[in-house]
């Protein structure tokens, strides 16, 4: 048995989870979590909220409410939309919570201890109008690097890390004006001194190459101190020692570590010790992002785990920033659809099916959400819906044998797609066992009543529900998804009594979506 720490990104409570967040990085972390379980492996989904962010106080002053009550409003909705698809976290840090700031300190003591924080001379950007030292999403510029937008902590065109001294035409979100740069002091997490421990641990790790060559590149060309704390006024404040005092810990460190509490937690639930659980062989941590995370992911959270004498995470799960016909998700143009609106109107089992099949690897750029997507979704589940009734209502009583080699062959690469965080390639191997098992011509099944199980097993994870229904139907309330089937007996009712998963996409919906996201394709037409 493996124990697998399933950690996608925490989001940042300033607004609701649109379908390309759920998409690219929660429901990937899901299907990978339902599949490690059905396999026999303990598996734990740990995120969180990211509290201490600058996106947060933004919609904050544009609300003219509080920092706490906007953060605290988005954190529901947040994870209302996490069930509206099916996904419900074993942990869910509040990084706002008191255990939360207690490890994130208990981490920076370590780090300082084990001689990997420096504190030095740095600077910060400042707003002379608004007399406020400024920092992540507050101001805005040109990255230095590849020239597109950026904030003051981080291109997400290219991925690079900023210095605040290297943005060019660096003006404030508040008020609009250019900014200046004051002199600070600030602890630094010195990434030279683990540069070339942490380059051979990378080399070693089964990371998606392109992910693993981007993170060597960086550390090759281009390693340097980050900054690790700033001048914000909301987050962990460091309490040692006397120069930084009433500065808080960047969000790219502090934020994302809530994996680490998460774990703690999880692990004082279920009786294990946590450090010797993350040192043990048998235990793979795996996080779960889009692009604009893989930097401080992949050095940063990977960095600081090396330093404190921990392995590396196993993989990476890295996607494109998801579109929206074409085009990147924007709340600020409307041009996003909400998790729990979309799912209340297409139903969870079509829409995680949907969301699943746009994920394509690192670096393809082909992530698009669009209408004509959801509708071949909404298609294919009800083939596989007619298919399973159909079968329902020409079953007999029967015991069905051992798999045969071929149908044994599509489980096993099955599973070495999903372990490798290959979706799409688990997906297609779905469509193939399908067409391969006749499910959609076969008008009497007594003689596959174990492929009808594998295949709702296969199913299991990215349509949980579709899939427990029907086996539930098949084989009794006793049945459980596995890929080891062997023998399966079967006495299903000859009509099936519950209402189906799948429907077409609602008129009224395609016509809002048209209305709302292809207004430039229907001006051209």
């Amino acid at each position: 048995m493996r124990t697998y720490f399933v950690c996608p990104a925490p989001p940042c409570p300033n607004g609701k989870l649109h379908l390309g967040h759920i998409g690219g990085v929660y429901l990937l972390a899901d299907i990978f979590v339902r599949f490690q379980r059905m396999t026999g492996h303990r598996a734990y989904y740990i995120t969180g909220s990211d509290e201490h962010g600058t996106h947060t106080l933004e919609t904050a002053r544009k609300l003219g409410r509080s920092f706490s009550e906007v953060a605290e409003q988005y954190v529901h909705q947040i994870l209302e939309c996490l069930r509206a698809v099916q996904i419900t976290p074993d942990v869910f840090v509040r990084t706002s919570s008191d255990i939360h700031k207690e490890n994130a300190l208990a981490i920076f003591r370590e780090l300082q201890g084990a001689g990997y924080v420096d504190v030095r001379q740095g600077v910060q950007l400042y707003c002379e109008h608004c007399d406020e030292l400024v920092a992540d999403s507050l101001a805005t510029g040109r990255c230095p690097a590849c020239s597109s937008s950026c904030d003051s902590n981080l291109c997400e065109n290219c991925g690079l890390a900023l210095q605040h001294d290297t943005i060019r035409d660096a003006r404030h979100v508040t008020c609009g004006r250019h900014l200046v740069l004051r002199p600070i002091t600030q602890a630094v997490f010195d990434m030279p001194r683990l540069a070339h421990s942490l380059h051979e641990a990378i080399g070693a790790s089964v990371w998606p190459e392109p992910i693993r060559a981007k993170a060597r590149a960086w550390l090759h060309r281009e390693v340097r101190g980050l900054p690790m704390t700033r001048h914000f006024r909301h987050g962990v404040e460091v309490k040692q020692p006397d120069s930084l005092i009433g500065q808080t810990l960047l969000t790219w460190f502090e934020g994302l570590w809530c994996f680490d509490t998460g774990i703690r937690e999880q692990c004082a639930r279920a009786g294990l010790d946590a450090n010797a659980t993350l040192h043990d062989q048998n235990t793979e941590l795996l996080f779960f992002m889009g692009q604009d995370n893989r930097f401080y992911y992949t050095l940063g959270v990977a960095g600081a785990l090396l330093a404190r004498g921990y392995p590396i995470p196993k993989n990476h799960s890295v996607q494109d920033f998801y579109k929206l016909e074409g085009e990147k998700f924007s709340t600020s143009r409307d041009h996003a659809l909400w998790a729990d609106e979309a799912a209340r109107d297409v139903g969870p089992n079509v829409l995680r099916y949907a969301l699943a099949r746009v994920a394509k690897p690192f670096g393809t750029d082909a992530n698009d959400v669009n209408l004509d997507g959801l509708i071949s979704a909404a298609s294919r589940v009800h083939v596989w819906e007619d298919a399973l009734r159909r079968c329902a209502e020409n079953a007999r009583t029967a015991e069905s044998t051992e798999l045969s080699p071929d149908f044994r062959r599509f489980a096993e690469d099955y599973a070495d797609a999903v372990t490798a965080l290959r979706f799409w390639d688990a997906l297609d191997i779905i469509d193939k066992y399908f067409e391969l098992a006749g499910f959609a011509h076969a008008d009497d099944w007594t003689s596959n009543a174990v492929q009808i199980s594998l295949f709702l097993s296969l199913l299991y994870p990215v349509v949980p529900e579709l899939a427990m229904g029907y086996g539930r139907h098949y084989f009794g309330g006793a049945w459980r998804p596995s890929l080891e089937a062997s023998a399966v007996a079967a006495q299903p009712k000859t009509s099936v009594d519950f209402p189906r998963f799948s429907a077409p996409i609602p008129e009224n919906f395609a016509v809002e979506y048209n209305k709302r996201f292809c207004k430039k394709q229907i001006s051209q037409s």
